[in-house]
């Protein structure tokens, strides 16, 4: 990070007594002119909280050690005014660079030549001065002038920034400078790379004078040349120039260059690698289809040499930058290779020649193999409009006819390989090509077969991933462009060749150990396809589950040894499951099969492994999803098994959840039973209703039963009247009797009137002598010892037992009955 006026932001530490670095502040580093006379220059670091004082003022002297530390990040020396070591820390290695430089040139020059008027400096360089003219040393002007009396850089060799590159010479190749020319190549900047490099490059014959040295070196065998030469081109690669990546890997330079890159200073003569033996003995070029171009021939070995500098001779020394660039320069050359032989009209036709001429057995049809597998993988790297051409080209040359030729030998597994290699460079660019082939009846059907027959029987497990990876992408509905051939290649799988899976997978679960019994990887290889096509198919897949059982045979694999076969089975339900169709769940529920699935966590016990992992997530999907059928199904059948593990809440929460569909059904049973249900539970909650009401109104009648006087009781008051009649009849009084009141005025009650107790008849009296407190409760008109005006009925409420007994005649006006005195006094007889 750059500060004012192209200062660098630097970390002062010193060094203390006691061996340890003391931060002394954070600040921005100048090379400045720290005297008037314009003699010493000096660094100059200046506070970023203060910027009255300086942090530091050193100065720079030929006699001063410096050194750069910490990835070219961190400047060194011992300072002789004070005894003591100094560190800056730059921010930026940018920054440290260009200081270092700079510190660098003013130990080469014995001091700033300063002429003309007021000590301005005429030099290539014009140091700023402390604290301007006239200045003291603690005064620091940050806004000084530019040119004379200015910053050091600013006129300096480095030019007026430190992004430039200054003019920077390498020293003659000579035997002498051999030394100096690692030193500079070593020592160069970042921004002085590209001069370095250019110089490299145009200087004429300066690379061939290098490497005429190093033959000399080697020669006289001069150690030491050798181990600077070595450093010199380690560092010409670490440039990373492309312009010299053509130089040095031309065929006249090449051996000389990575002999140089042997001798090691750090490893002894006798551990030494021999890297131009392996190129010239050992690592030998076959042309298996004659190559004319010499070009193509060319950048095929250059790209051969590249890969063989970056990945042997240098992979420790190379930086990321110069490794993608040796990669980057691979991978052109090797679509330039391609491209020439695919615009050669006679070199994939001679290819495919020999590859159906050639032995399934001889190395030379290994070759052929291999030299198409190198295509169809450089061909990834074309833009699409080319690799589709060029591997339509090889269809139609014959390409499926040779895997097929390649499938059906026996043995040679690596061959095999290298053919579903090519399938699957194929597909994955363009699947129709290999699906219209596999749809033609004859040899494309028998394809089809051995690709399935290679899943199941090989023993190489790189072979059947390879065949998994092919068949997934040929299946694969969104690759599948229309509904015929959607139809057609999918019904073709199901009807021919799913059956053949299914069948392993049963020979697996029922005899996993016998001879000939897939193995392990193969089943599970199985149960991966078995899973993408219930992702990928779920119509047709859906309905084959069904009529074979699928799901029943998948999990007899949770009876084998194989843990990681048993994850694969729960692994295969819960992809069912994921879908979140009813068919599976009640598919499931019906045949019971969550059952061993409960057996086997139940036996795996509280083991805190994959399988205890995959099954209650398994349970707890099936929770949170509430998939009620299998909820029901594991609380009803189960849950007695599984309440007792304790170390989660799963199946507590399972529990909660059922019961709470279970209040559910309670309340909303009237909404979900269809309407013939509703009418007769309607019917029956109405007769129910009528015979209550029926009953109520039953009791309601017996009640007023109870309060009514029954016949016979009411003609035995009408024989006591009449006894009471003829044995004492009443004598009409004057103005006190009673005076009957017909319907209309009293309502068929007694009123008594006017009577007083002169009035009453002499026999009459009352039968039982009640108390005082006992009159109270009688009739008013029986109260004292006449008988006083009562209210009419409609203005007072009855005695329910007068009202009983004296009840008027149904004809005359008389309440006595017949024969009755109308107007006679007296009071009818109480019993």
């Amino acid at each position: 990070m750059e500060g004012p006026s192209g200062q660098q932001r630097v970390k002062v530490y010193k060094l203390n007594d006691e061996g340890l670095w003391d931060d002394k502040g954070t600040g921005h580093v100048t090379v400045e002119i720290v005297d008037h006379n314009n003699t010493i220059v000096g660094l100059v670091v200046m506070g970023e909280s203060d910027h009255t004082r300086p942090l530091l003022v050193h100065r720079i002297s030929k006699d001063n050690a410096y050194q750069r530390q910490g990835d070219d990040t961190i400047i060194t020396w011992t300072d002789p005014e004070i005894g003591t070591d100094i560190a800056l820390s730059f921010q930026e290695a940018r920054g440290c660079n260009y200081i270092w430089e700079q510190v660098l040139h003013v130990q080469e020059s014995s001091s700033p030549r300063a002429v003309g008027n007021g000590g301005h400096a005429d030099a290539p360089y014009g140091p700023r001065r402390l604290g301007g003219p006239g200045g003291h040393l603690d005064d620091f002007d940050t806004a000084g002038p530019v040119g004379p009396g200015g910053r050091f850089d600013e006129m300096g060799p480095m030019g007026p920034d430190p992004g430039s590159s200054g003019a920077v010479d390498l020293p003659e190749p000579d035997m002498s400078n051999l030394k100096d020319i690692a030193r500079a190549l070593t020592e160069v900047s970042l921004f002085q790379r590209d001069r370095i490099a250019q110089q490299l490059a145009t200087r004429r014959g300066y690379l061939d004078r290098l490497l005429d040295l190093f033959r000399i070196c080697e020669d006289v065998e001069d150690e030491e040349g050798l181990h600077a030469l070595y450093n010199i081109f380690k560092q010409v690669v670490l440039l990373n120039d492309t312009g010299l990546f053509d130089l040095l890997f031309d065929d006249g330079h090449v051996m000389d260059f990575l002999g140089a890159l042997e001798y090691e200073p750090d490893i002894k003569p006798d551990q030494r690698p021999q890297h131009r033996q392996f190129l010239q003995s050992k690592a030998v070029f076959k042309e298996v289809v004659p190559i004319t171009d010499a070009a193509v021939k060319s950048k095929i070995h250059q790209t051969y040499r590249m890969g063989y500098l970056k990945d042997v001779v240098l992979p420790r020394v190379l930086d990321d930058a110069t490794f993608a660039t040796l990669s980057s320069l691979m991978l052109f050359n090797n679509i330039e290779v391609l491209m020439a032989l695919y615009q050669d009209r006679d070199f994939f036709p001679e290819l495919f020649r020999r590859l159906k001429q050639a032995s399934p057995d001889s190395e030379e049809w290994r070759d052929l193999v291999a030299f198409l597998q190198e295509l169809c993988g450089l061909a990834k790297h074309l833009q699409a409009t080319q690799r589709n051409q060029l591997l339509l080209r090889l269809v139609g040359l014959g390409l499926f006819e040779v895997i097929t030729t390649i499938m059906q030998t026996p043995g040679s597994p690596e061959v095999k390989l290298r053919a579903t290699d090519i399938l699957l460079a194929d597909v994955q660019h363009d699947p129709s090509q290999l699906r219209s082939y596999l749809l033609q009846p004859g040899e494309g059907n028998e394809l089809f077969s051995l690709l399935i027959q290679a899943l199941l029987g090989s023993s190489s497990s790189g072979l059947q991933e390879q065949v998994l990876e092919i068949l997934k992408v040929l299946l694969d509905p969104e690759t599948l462009e229309g509904a015929a051939e959607k139809d057609k290649f999918v019904e073709l799988f199901y009807d021919r060749h799913i059956a053949q899976l299914l069948a392993a997978l049963v020979q697996a679960a029922e005899a996993p150990y016998a001879e000939g019994a897939p193995s392990a990887n193969t089943v599970g290889l199985v149960v991966d396809l078995l899973c993408f096509c219930v992702v990928s198919h779920t119509y047709r897949i859906k309905y084959y589950v069904l009529r074979n059982n699928v799901v029943e045979k998948v999990l007899k694999l949770l009876r084998r040894r194989e843990r990681w076969l048993v994850v694969a089975a729960i692994r295969f339900l819960r992809t069912a499951l994921s879908l979140k169709d009813e068919f599976y769940n009640r598919y499931l529920v019906k045949n019971r099969l969550m059952e061993p699935v409960v057996t086997t966590f139940l036996e795996n016990g509280p083991r805190y492994n994959l399988l205890n992992s995959a099954c209650l997530e398994l349970f707890d999907f099936i929770r949170k999803e509430n998939l009620k059928g299998l909820l029901t199904d594991l609380m009803e059948h189960h849950w007695e098994q599984l309440q007792a593990v304790d170390y989660c809440e799963v199946f507590r929460n399972m529990h909660i959840k059922h019961e709470q569909n279970q209040d559910r059904v309670t309340v909303g049973k009237m909404e979900r039973e269809p309407e013939a249900l509703q009418a007769a539970t309607a019917a029956r909650e109405a007769e129910l209703l009528a015979r209550q009401r029926a009953a109520a109104a039953a009791e309601q009648r017996r009640r007023r039963g109870e309060r009514e006087v029954d016949t016979d009781e009411e003609s035995y008051f009408d024989r006591e009247d009449d006894s009471d009649d003829e044995q004492q009849p009443l004598s009409g009084g004057g103005g006190g009797g009673p005076a009957a009141s017909g319907p209309g005025s009293g309502g068929g009650r007694v009123v008594l009137e006017g009577g007083s107790p002169g009035g009453l008849p002499g026999l009459l009296r009352p039968l039982v002598d009640y108390g005082d407190d006992d009159d109270e409760e009688l009739p008013a008109a029986l109260r004292g010892a006449g008988t006083p005006k009562r209210s009419p009925t409609r203005d007072r409420p009855g005695s329910p037992p007068l009202e009983k007994r004296f009840r008027p005649a149904s004809s005359g006006g008389s309440p006595w009955g017949p024969g009755r005195p109308g107007g006679g006094s007296g009071s009818p007889p109480l019993r």
